[in-house]
């Protein structure tokens, strides 16, 4: 026979019990990250750079393998820009001076990527980004391989169609974007960009991706 009085205490116990899977679940849960702030904003979930088909400074074939193991900064322009791009080549320069002093420049590298192959040959650009840093690395490709890469960092730029002048001039943004050890995108720097901030941003970042490696 039922015992009466565990039959009306019953439902009780069952509610309390689920309260406290309730409690114990919101206790134990894992809590989103905290937002950063940052001098533009940081991917919740980095997507990573498939089937990059670039050429390097030097004539060889970079892949998204050449982000693999290291933080890139990337700056998508042209040599031949008369103001943002070497503005932005400074900026990345002045970064990298930056964390290399605070001992945060280990793996870390700058690159520039030429939407404007027609005139932005391997050679041109190794002989340009050395005038900001030795060790800047600079890459370009056919159109449709540049366009691919673009897309994927989020970037724009248009060529115009008449290009007979040598002196044309292409649209692009002015974005800084970051790349990560797992060649994902991971944060994208929008202007006015400020080297000590964006310095900064990026101790806060790495910092937070340690801790969720």
């Amino acid at each position: 026979m039922q015992n009466p009085l565990l039959k009306k205490a019953l439902p009780v116990l069952i509610c309390v019990f689920a309260i406290g899977i309730g409690v114990m679940t919101a206790l134990t849960a894992k809590k989103p990250p905290e937002k950063l702030e940052i001098s533009g904003f940081a991917f919740p979930e980095p997507k990573a750079l498939v089937d990059i088909h670039l050429i390097d400074q030097d004539t060889e074939a970079f892949t998204e393998e050449a982000f693999k193991d290291s933080w890139t900064f990337v700056y998508v322009g042209y040599t031949f820009c008369p103001d943002a791009c070497p503005m932005s080549l400074t900026t990345m320069n002045q970064i990298h001076g930056i964390l290399d002093k605070q001992q945060n420049a280990e793996n870390l590298q700058l690159l520039l990527v030429s939407v404007d192959p027609q005139r932005d040959s391997p050679e041109r650009l190794l002989e340009y980004t050395r005038y900001f840093n030795d060790s800047f690395l600079a890459a370009t490709g056919t159109d449709p391989n540049i366009k691919d890469f673009t897309t994927q960092v989020s970037a724009i730029y248009s060529l115009p169609d008449d290009r007979s002048d040598p002196n044309y001039l292409v649209d692009h943004s002015s974005s800084i974007i970051l790349i990560n050890p797992e060649a994902k995108v991971h944060a994208i720097f929008t202007p006015p960009q400020s080297a000590s901030d964006l310095a900064e941003d990026f101790v806060k970042l790495k910092e937070r991706y340690r801790s969720h490696s």
